[in-house]
């Protein structure tokens, strides 16, 4: 039999480089698209075993021809442009979250994939006061939720318009091996173990935390099925732990001193203190569900940091 072809966009990030991994083990043929300027550390040690193909997702004509000479099977989009810290960026948010989304939908406009999944991103819902269904009404509170949600919408639009099977899937907050140093779970561990003062954010902000293992494992289990043209799925825990409670966990697996900053994280517009998924449509839908809890996550996080040296 041949191979299954899989493309992956933003494949040099926290969880792009995850489902390159993944796709690997399950003998796929794997092809990425990334900027020349992309680090792709994360993938160092298996790189001879993916196709790489430098092309911009801002050139539509060049994405066509690249396609079409790859002819995927299944298309992972994972390229974003993400800063919640600098809301300036808003240009290159829109260019890499919306127009390059909608360059990626038509340069693979005449492939015949089996699944094309955008990935998009919890901040879409803005705030709420029960568990977030993908029903619900999209109220972002940042430039980059507003642009996410505008793909997603793009999606939407474009899957029903072309009966093509494209689906969204709402990530909520993703840790594990690999995640970018500046996020909140490597901060804590990393001041853990260098035994420094951790700045929390006053009051009970609280997230839906989901384990690397389990997500990628969602995408993997997403491809095998049908699913109806611009299909949103959630992907969290379905539960949500204050960061102080976060902190309790890893003081409980890190047996090490916790020392707490006077100095308080700076609160954020979207930081609230209620945010969780309701899972139940990915559930059912998709035959998944969360294999890790927090702190059986943490520990597997905690121990990859601690072997090397976050």
């Amino acid at each position: 039999m041949n191979k299954q072809i899989a493309l992956v966009t933003g494949a040099g990030g926290f969880v792009g480089s995850n489902i390159v991994r993944k796709l690997i083990l399950k003998k796929f043929e794997v092809h990425i698209l990334v900027k020349k300027t992309t680090n792709l550390y994360r993938l160092n040690d298996v790189i001879k075993l993916i196709k790489v193909h430098y092309d911009d997702l801002s050139d539509e004509k060049k994405l066509t021809k690249t396609l079409s000479s790859i002819s995927p099977n299944y298309i992972f989009h994972l390229a974003t442009f993400e800063n919640y810290r600098d809301q300036t960026k808003v240009l290159e948010m829109i260019d890499t979250n919306i127009i390059g989304t909608k360059n990626l939908l038509f340069a693979s406009s005449n492939i015949p994939y089996s699944c094309f999944i955008n990935t998009g991103s919890s901040s879409e819902y803005g705030l709420k006061k029960k568990p977030m269904k993908e029903s619900d009404i999209l109220e972002p509170l940042s430039f980059y939720a507003a642009t996410k949600a505008s793909a997603t919408h793009l999606c939407y639009s474009f899957a029903k318009q072309f009966n093509k099977p494209i689906i969204t899937f709402r990530l909520f907050s993703v840790y594990g091996r690999d995640e970018g140093k500046s996020r909140l779970i490597p901060q804590l561990i990393n001041k853990t173990l260098n035994n420094m003062p951790i700045s929390l954010t006053k009051g009970q902000v609280r997230h839906d935390f989901i384990y690397i293992d389990d997500v990628v494992d969602a995408y993997l289990k997403a491809i095998k099925i049908s699913h109806k043209p611009g299909e949103i799925y959630n992907i969290g825990s379905g539960k949500q732990f204050t960061n102080k409670q976060v902190l309790e966990l890893l003081h409980k697996i890190s047996k090490k001193k916790i020392l707490l900053s006077k100095e308080p994280f700076e609160r954020r517009l979207w930081d609230t203190n209620f945010w969780v998924a309701n899972i139940s449509k990915t559930k059912n839908r998709l035959k998944w569900k969360p294999k890790y809890g927090l702190e059986a996550g943490l520990k597997k996080t905690y121990t990859h940091f601690a072997k090397n040296h976050v």
